[in-house]
């Protein structure tokens, strides 16, 4: 998935998102970079000063949300649009290149997956806004990252390649906009759509409106890959999943229309994904420090590592997501060590998430959060109880529809 390379409107300045390093007519050089080789992590001075500065920018958002809502929701993904249990394949003969980390041997791992929103403030499920999955897999050996006994590895995605919070600085300007602007959207996205960058700034409200099923996921950020490094992305498999990939949720939709379909579709239908990954091969064309620039799918392109695959099932058990809401955690930082995330932004998340994970339990009583090993910890009864949850009519105020 491409993204145009635009010039920002207000000082005629080339942005410096999406548009791609020199070399996409070269070949790729066909030669791995090495996850602790010079140049893939640079961290600049006083970086961690900005990264507690945004965390504290997230946290008094979880506050303003917990004033509209009298609940205490995360900082970002906040919204949930379905929770589903499965399995994940990881293939059989991969190349060594692939074949790294928990992909280096052939195995398949049970794993429960969220659909999210990303937004920190409450959106309607009509507008054009980024999404996300977060899924955690059970049963991973190996040494992990925070050193708990638990076998799980977490992976969180977004249905857009790259990410306009590209680094600790960037994030706290663009938050800082919408702290002042909580309440007025339509200034916040005309102070975005004056940045430099706006091509990437803006990007998530000019998402194709699809359902969550039909879209493509990117981890957006790096990760060690074994011995070397990759981007990740979780791809739509099914064809019925594949017929809807051009149906695009309407103006006059349901403000919870994504919800629903998503729980419709997967009581109808077998869902499966594709696991893949994006190998690391030229630092001068894929940065790893700055997610606002696009890797070239077509030089450097996803390669399968696994099959995810969701027998039908209900996406919208009450206990399911309520736990999954109050008492579980997803977080890239919780896995293998051979999994390590890499980048500005992952370092800037290593804090962020934490923190408002602890402001989570915290506000809404709790001492801590559940690490669950496997899914028979998973408050998914069956049979399910059968929860009329009826379609809710589009708002078209001036505030929502902004």
């Amino acid at each position: 998935m491409a993204c145009p390379v635009m010039h920002n409107v207000h000082t005629g300045e080339k942005a410096s998102g999406t548009a791609k390093a020199n070399g996409e007519r070269k070949a790729a050089p066909g030669e791995y970079i090495k996850w602790d080789a010079e140049g893939v992590e640079t961290v600049p001075p006083q970086e961690q000063d900005k990264i507690w500065e945004v965390s504290r920018q997230f946290n008094r958002f979880q506050m303003m949300n917990f004033n509209e809502h009298m609940h205490c929701l995360r900082g970002t993904h906040l919204k949930t649009q379905g929770c589903v249990m499965g399995r994940i394949t990881v293939h059989r003969d991969l190349p060594p290149h692939l074949a790294q980390g928990m992909f280096a041997k052939p195995a398949s791992y049970d794993v429960i997956m969220r659909y999210s929103s990303l937004t920190p403030k409450l959106l309607a499920d009509n507008l054009s806004a980024p999404r996300g999955i977060g899924m955690k897999i059970f049963g991973v050996p190996g040494e992990k990252l925070w050193g708990e006994d638990k076998q799980t590895q977490d992976w969180t995605f977004n249905n857009y390649p790259v990410l306009e919070l590209r680094d600790p600085k960037t994030t706290f300007d663009i938050a800082d906009s919408l702290e002042r602007n909580w309440n007025d959207l339509p200034t916040f996205a005309k102070e975005q759509s004056e940045r430099v960058d706006a091509d990437v700034a803006t990007l998530g409200g000019q998402l194709p409106r699809q359902h969550m099923v039909a879209m493509p996921q990117y981890s957006q950020s790096a990760y060690r890959h074994g011995d070397y490094v990759a981007k990740y992305g979780v791809f739509p498999l099914g064809e019925a999943q594949k017929k809807i990939e051009h149906i695009d949720v309407k103006d006059d939709d349901p403000i919870n229309i994504l919800s629903q379909h998503t729980r419709d579709f997967h009581m109808k239908n077998k869902v499966s994904y594709s696991f893949c990954a994006q190998m690391l091969q030229d630092l001068n064309e894929q940065p790893v420090d700055d997610i606002g620039v696009e890797w070239d799918s077509t030089k450097y392109p996803f390669e399968p590592l696994a099959t995810i695959e969701f027998e039908p099932q209900d996406s919208w058990l009450p206990e399911f997501r309520v736990w999954w809401d109050d008492r579980i955690t997803c977080n890239s930082w919780h896995g293998l060590k051979t999994h390590q995330p890499l980048g500005a932004t992952n370092r800037m998340r290593r804090v962020v998430y934490a923190e408002s994970r602890k402001l989570r339990l915290s506000v809404n009583g709790y001492k801590d959060y559940i690490e669950p090993a496997s899914l028979k910890e998973v408050p998914a009864p069956i049979p399910p109880p059968q929860v009329d949850l009826t379609y809710q009519p589009a708002v078209t105020t001036v505030q929502v529809g902004a």
